[in-house]
């Protein structure tokens, strides 16, 4: 029988050559609306998409396929990256330009992606072996794939790799799965003429790529740099640590400023509250001012024509009975001439001649003298005077303001006076 090779790598998948090279996980069968995990597990499941919701596309939230990386450090999915524009939608952060502004595979999130769905199938009572879709009972580290008692036999009696059985892993946690797959990836050398993947610990600083050993051999070129790939892995890590901790310092920095904005940002709202408060205080003040200013001037005008009224209602009630007196008089006279005899005229001639007399010395007073015209001009001088007061701005006691600075040199805004 032909011994059953490694796992291949995806020919399709794109990789930062400085960063080490793992194999592509043979993707496990994604949990369908009909098939989700036992209803004993649901606590766990809960408690790790709770754990792991930063997997999730940084931009709508759901489930990232294929995650990018940007320069922002924001991880999103396909769909979010094709968004017009080049700013990051989480912090508006322009790209910059040149090829290091192009956004990465975030090979972490996707691969983590992977062992958290693995660790699904696992402790679904329901998982089937990768390879004839029969019950699944073993676990393969190496191979990455769930296998049934008959395909386990076969496995190991070819490749013997590590494999354990499901009842166990199912009693660990999430974190102790993942932690354990993230040690058991193995590293292939970087050369694709390879016709079947070659595991290496070495690793080429000068190709900034791992190689096996025949490659190693083979490059003479920088034979100095080659490295075990641990120690470059080690390095490479020390080297995020102290750029981390190094960020920290950077990190309380912007927190005092942010602290400092944040106050500040609370400070101009209690400045405006208090402000817009006292505006309302200050044009109830001059509504109240000016509805007393309107109180006052309706009275004195209400005042000045009962007086000019009665004084007038005297004068028409004269003319009234004069006039009365001069229709009755012309009246009589008319009836005396078309009725009376001629021993009631020589009678009543001498009373009538007098009466009349007397009414004929009556003379109306001029209207002029009797109305005075411009009795109510000085209520409308006050009335424009306290316009200019509240619209121009003119009473002295009420300055304009011209600038900001003005305005914050009163100590007390309630010692202005409103009256003009």
């Amino acid at each position: 029988m032909q011994q059953e090779p490694a796992p291949a790598r995806s020919p399709g998948s794109q990789q930062d050559p400085a960063l080490p090279h793992t194999p592509t996980m043979p993707p496990p069968e994604s949990l369908s609306e009909d098939h989700q995990p036992s209803p004993s597990h649901c606590p766990t499941e809960q408690a790790t998409e709770e754990e792991f919701q930063f997997l999730r596309c940084q931009g709508c939230k759901a489930e990232a396929k294929c995650p990018k990386l940007l320069p922002c450090l924001h991880t999103l999915c396909s769909g979010c990256l094709e968004a017009p524009g080049m700013q990051c939608p989480i912090c508006q952060a322009t790209q910059p330009p040149g090829a290091d502004a192009r956004a990465l595979d975030n090979v972490f999130f996707e691969s983590l992606q992977r062992r958290l769905s693995v660790y699904r199938q696992i402790v679904d009572a329901q998982a089937v072996c990768t390879r004839c879709k029969e019950p699944a009972d073993f676990w393969c580290f190496e191979c990455e794939q769930l296998l049934c008692a008959k395909c386990f036999e076969a496995h190991q009696w070819f490749l013997k790799h590590e494999a354990r059985r499901l009842a166990e892993l199912r009693s660990q946690s999430v974190r102790e799965f993942l932690d354990g797959t993230r040690k058991s990836n193995n590293i292939f050398c970087s050369n694709p003429n390879h016709r079947t993947p070659t595991l290496t610990s070495i690793y080429c600083r000068g190709c900034s790529k791992p190689l096996c050993c025949s490659c190693a051999l083979l490059d003479s070129g920088h034979s100095k740099l080659k490295c075990d790939i641990s120690t470059e892995i080690k390095q490479r890590q020390d080297e995020l640590d102290a750029m981390t901790q190094a960020l920290q310092e950077q990190d309380r920095a912007f927190d005092a400023a942010q602290a400092q904005m944040s106050s500040a940002v609370s400070q101009l709202g209690r400045v405006r509250a208090e402000t817009e408060e006292l505006i309302r205080t200050r044009v109830r003040q001059v509504v109240a001012h000016v509805r007393e200013q309107e109180r006052e001037l309706l009275e004195a005008v209400n005042e000045r024509y009962r007086r000019d009224y009665e004084e007038i209602a005297g004068q028409l009630s004269r003319l009234d009975a004069v006039l009365q007196r001069i229709r009755m008089g012309g009246a009589l006279v008319q009836r005396m001439k078309r009725y009376a005899s001629d021993q009631e005229v020589l009678d009543m001639h001498g009373f009538l001649s007098e009466a009349l007399g007397r009414l004929r010395q009556e003379e109306p007073q001029s209207l002029q003298a009797a109305v005075r015209t411009d009795s109510f001009d000085e209520f409308k001088v006050r009335l424009q005077d306290l316009i200019s007061c509240i619209t121009q701005g003119t009473d002295a006691a009420v300055p304009k303001r011209t600038s900001p600075e003005a305005a914050s040199t009163r100590s007390d805004p309630s010692d202005v006076d409103l009256h003009p």
